[in-house]
């Protein structure tokens, strides 16, 4: 019986202790970047995400919504494809995309509009990404504390095998700080909107250091039949086609706002399926001359325009339409639109640019020789605790022989 309990504490320390040794060897990989210094948008040239678009072709999106998955054991195990499928198309939505944890959902992909897509990350802190488009799963992470290397590190292998990156729910649990937003680079959206957390903050932040994010909203609903759950924050795409290629392509360019619709807790899932046939829209986005002019579908209670650092640079009241003239100190220029009930219409920004087309004025540069001495180091350590251990088992092997021995004698 003792060699049998043995032989089961044994096996059971094995399997948790593997996957745990496999989970905490992904810090040995993590390489040393160099970082650039924050640098504004400069330029002669404004770029306009919205220039030339059709306002009759705003297409309702969502990236974040949890089905079943993992054998119900993940959040949203309660959401069958089915029933997600049937309460957005009442709610009025052109697609949703169910972002599993860890796992691409294929429900729906004989359709042209499909968009493979999950959400990466299972670590403590929430430092999650939304993968659109997305052709496979990244198993690396880092479960427990991640530093502006390893949270690089993980963007940038995400951008091997996904179209489109997301930072996802940045304030939650602090995943992504407001001083990693300075130096943090190649994503392409951040989840301003999400129903757990708002990150305006961190997306001004990312804009004044030069990065060139647009923004997204999501509800990431675990719970379709929650009201509270379900149609708040979206994102409105212009495009003329919901096939997966052009929607991916206009996502790229810019070319969609994110809304924060009717966010009142407690409301009746059928008042607010009847509120979503009547949301304000963007009819026009123009810039001549350094002139933007926004035209909205229906008068707004205030049109703010936000420039670098989050800074209020205008604002006009209880009017359909607002102007402001771009000064040469302006590196961007977005707009706030607010309408009664707290919703809020939140545009991508106009960005200065030199050159051919637009860019993030960062760069993060793996530090091929930083990486070598830390991973050398490693090795050194890890050598040293190995010799330490089996010195010492070889040591009480040598004794345990050696008892034996005088017991015969």
């Amino acid at each position: 019986m003792k060699k049998f309990f043995k032989i089961f504490f044994g096996s059971l320390a094995t399997l948790i202790l593997v996957p745990i040794a496999i989970l905490l060897s992904m810090y040995l990989f993590a390489p040393v970047y160099e970082f650039s210094e924050p640098v504004p948008f400069s330029g002669t040239k404004l770029y306009n995400p919205y220039q030339n678009m059709d306002y009759g072709f705003w297409r309702k999106y969502n990236f974040q919504v949890q089905s079943k998955a993992w054998g119900g054991v993940t959040s949203g195990s309660s959401n069958t494809n089915e029933l997600i499928d049937s309460v957005y198309n009442a709610l009025g939505f052109d697609y949703v995309a169910t972002s599993d944890y860890m796992k691409i959902n294929y429900h729906g992909d004989e359709k042209a509009n499909f968009i493979p897509t999950y959400e990466h990350g299972y670590n403590w802190f929430k430092t999650h990404q939304v993968c659109i488009d997305a052709k496979k799963v990244l198993w690396v992470d880092f479960i427990f504390y991640q530093n502006l290397n390893m949270k690089q590190w993980i963007i940038d292998l995400l951008q091997k095998n996904s179209q489109i990156v997301v930072l996802a729910h940045p304030t939650l649990r602090d995943g992504y700080a407001l001083d990693d937003m300075k130096y943090l680079t190649n994503y392409n959206y951040i989840e301003v909107l999400n129903n757990m957390r708002t990150s305006i903050e961190h997306w001004d932040v990312a804009l004044s250091s030069g990065q060139m994010a647009w923004i997204m909203g999501n509800d990431d609903a675990h719970d379709v039949l929650n009201p509270n759950h379900v149609g708040r924050k979206f994102t409105m795409i212009n495009s003329p086609s919901t096939t997966r290629h052009t929607i991916v392509q206009n996502l790229k360019s810019g070319k969609a706002y994110a809304v924060d619709f009717y966010p009142k807790m407690d409301v009746p899932l059928e008042e607010r399926i009847e509120r979503s046939r009547d949301i304000p829209y963007l009819r026009d986005c123009d810039l001549s001359n350094d002139n933007l002019t926004i035209v909205m579908s229906e008068i707004s209670d205030s049109i703010r325009f936000i420039g670098q650092n989050g800074k209020v640079l205008q604002t006009t009241a209880n009017n359909r339409w607002a102007s402001y003239k771009i000064k040469n100190e302006d590196t961007y220029v977005r707009a706030e639109i607010y309408y009664p009930e707290q919703t809020t219409i939140y545009l991508n920004p106009i960005l200065r640019y030199e050159g051919d087309y637009p860019r993030s004025m960062k760069l993060a540069i793996v530090n091929e020789s930083s990486t070598m001495a830390m991973h050398s180091m490693y090795v050194v350590v890890l050598f040293t605790i190995t010799w330490f251990v089996f010195r010492r088992r070889i040591k009480k092997f040598k004794q345990k022989r050696e008892r034996k021995k005088e017991q015969i004698l």
